[in-house]
């Protein structure tokens, strides 16, 4: 289930730089008249929040964005007119608005990682394992919650893409990648000589994710900065618990194979991210179609994680 937070930099966090459908002619001159008409005046905001549906208002659209949406959705209709390519606007392909939700597709799947995490994970951990008999119960019921954590912000931001709602998922998406990859040295190191080394490094992870999540939030939301971050860290805990993976299977460890596809599962599903394709049916995108395929992993990592430590609480009996 945990490999794929490696393409977290692809996934809950879209880098918004300027896209080509900010620039249109047509959606530049849309924006600045609906903005004059509607937003610049009481009678115009008015007539705004009485056409206001109570979901777009939960949702907090105001008037400028209900203007970018609009004109969007008119460039793109001229588009198609024109046979001319879709393309992204502020860093989006355009999804249509349901209830007020900006991404539908993806906060659906979302939702779904969530419950997916939930039962396939905190439920079958409390159920299987049990405090102060089997080794590490508290690391794994701890990362369990924080990637629930992870995919509410995931929730959130795919439903409303806002400045604190895109902070919040960016920081709960690298808190993963920190979180499996400190599971990890933690795992390799457990009664070994070398625990204590294990302990200083998860320390060291620990305090420079503590430094990272200030950074972006009090510093400068840097989205550069975050993906290298994201980008090495993912690929140590790649690299680490594959390498572990392998090193087990070869001494016999045989349920080790299913910590081995996740990792493999994870990566034939980076296919979906990197085929990015104007949504179907307005809805569903690359990127909602890759996070429906992770809710599927989650069955395989918990039950590695149960096996593990049934593994561990038998070899040190």
């Amino acid at each position: 289930m945990f490999i794929y937070y490696i393409l977290f930099y692809f996934s809950f966090n879209v880098l918004v730089f300027a896209s080509p459908g900010d620039n249109h002619y047509l959606y530049r001159a849309c924006l600045h008249h609906c903005k004059q008409i509607n937003c610049s005046t009481s009678l115009g905001l008015r007539d705004f929040q009485e056409k206001q549906t109570f979901f777009e208002y939960i949702f907090q659209w105001s008037c400028q964005d209900e203007c970018a949406y609009e004109c969007m959705w008119k460039t793109v209709d001229n588009m198609e007119h024109k046979d001319e390519p879709i393309v992204q606007f502020h860093g989006k392909w355009p999804f249509t608005r349901l209830l007020g939700i900006q991404e539908p597709a993806s906060t659906l799947f979302s939702v779904l990682n969530l419950l997916s995490n939930y039962i396939f994970g905190y439920r079958v951990l409390r159920r299987s394992l049990r405090y102060g008999v089997h080794p590490l119960y508290s690391m794994w019921i701890m990362f369990c919650l924080i990637s629930m954590n992870a995919w509410v912000w995931s929730t959130i931001f795919h439903a409303r893409d806002k400045p604190l709602t895109e902070k919040f998922d960016y920081i709960g998406a690298i808190s993963l990648v920190f979180a499996q990859f400190a599971c990890c040295i933690i795992r390799v190191g457990y009664r070994t000589k070398y625990m204590r080394l294990a302990k200083f490094a998860t320390l060291s992870i620990f305090s420079f994710f503590l430094y990272h999540t200030y950074y972006l939030l009090f510093i400068k939301m840097d989205f550069g900065y975050n993906m290298k971050v994201n980008i090495v860290t993912g690929l140590l805990n790649v690299i680490c618990w594959l390498l572990w993976s392998v090193v087990n299977f070869l001494a016999g460890k045989l349920y080790v194979w299913r910590c081995a596809l996740s990792v493999a599962l994870t990566m034939a599903f980076v296919a979906l991210e990197l085929a990015d394709f104007p949504p179907i049916f307005w809805l569903i995108d690359a990127h909602s179609l890759w996070h429906f395929s992770t809710m599927f992993l989650p069955i395989l990592w918990y039950r590695f994680i149960v096996d593990d430590s049934r593994y561990l609480l038998g070899y040190f009996n």
